[in-house]
């Protein structure tokens, strides 16, 4: 996304000193919605290792620390690996 883009946004929408702005995922398979911390911008020769030319800038958010987030992806993912299992012994079985 260009920063142009997200400034038109937000004009769009409408905002002063006192919108707070965060950053946040939907699990696509749960609908389940997580704010997710912002960590820091990084930008220039740290970011690319290059002179700072206006061109990239990264805003880092810490996915990981989502523990509730975390949690469900593991709970999708045991249940999809149990049903694997039960499926596995009733052709098993038969």
């Amino acid at each position: 996304m260009r920063v142009a883009e997200l400034i038109r946004k937000l004009q769009e929408i409408g905002y002063d000193e006192n919108t707070e702005l965060t950053f946040s995922c939907t699990d696509g398979e749960t609908g389940e919605y997580y704010v997710i911390p912002f960590e820091e911008i990084t930008y220039g020769e740290e970011l690319t290792g290059d002179p700072y030319e206006n061109d990239v800038i990264d805003i880092e958010v810490n996915v990981d620390s989502v523990e509730e987030y975390i949690k469900a992806k593991a709970e999708v993912e045991l249940e999809k690996q149990t049903q694997r299992v039960i499926k596995a012994l009733e052709d098993y079985s038969l």
